[in-house]
């Protein structure tokens, strides 16, 4: 049996209800999107896909040990985005900024380690960020894109003290996360 999972960071309460304000801003364009909710704001720093859960046991020591000389940074999350573009969105997003580039240190570090269990590299440049929604239908998208384009979201920066490794189950209504494993910084 396997177990979908990814490595990220979680996102405080605080900072979580500010996000909550702007998603709710966007909501008022009318688009057709599947916005998250809020228990899933977090930024993905490696997605694993399938583990194995026999596996499991040594993928956690791998990332324990790649993670063990990070310290806790700081994180804002400062801008909104689109995958792949502002002119054709499909997913909106919220980017994640680390000026001390800890974490894409930490990413490179977690990805050099799990290579040896068969996890390969992004190929895509590494851009971290919580997903706000996933267009359905691009044909309502005509308010949203200004309404992005006008909102500003106020940086809300916060120390960064674990890295989470999470379970993602796949059902009808969309796929729901829990925690595996916690992973403290110093």
């Amino acid at each position: 049996m396997s177990v979908r999972s990814f490595i990220a960071i979680d996102t405080p309460e605080a900072v979580r209800i500010a996000i909550l304000d702007v998603q709710a801003m966007l909501k008022l364009s009318g688009a057709d999107v599947r916005w998250e909710p809020p228990e899933k704001f977090h930024a993905t720093i490696k997605f694993l896909g399938n583990v194995d859960e026999i596996l499991l046991p040594k993928v956690v020591m791998a990332i324990q040990e790649s993670l063990k000389s990070f310290q806790t940074f700081e994180v804002a999350y400062t801008h909104l985005g689109c995958f792949p573009s502002v002119k054709w969105p499909r997913v909106i997003w919220l980017g994640c900024v680390n000026i001390d580039s800890t974490l894409r240190r930490a990413k490179e570090a977690l990805d050099h380690a799990l290579l040896t269990y068969g996890f390969e590299e992004e190929e895509r440049e590494f851009h971290p960020h919580i997903t706000l929604g996933r267009v359905r239908n691009p044909k309502a998208l005509k308010n949203l894109i200004p309404t992005m384009e006008s909102l500003t979201f106020e940086p809300h920066p916060f120390r960064c003290n674990e890295i989470l490794l999470m379970k993602s189950t796949l059902k009808p209504q969309g796929s729901e996360y829990s925690r595996i494993h916690s992973f403290t910084l110093l």
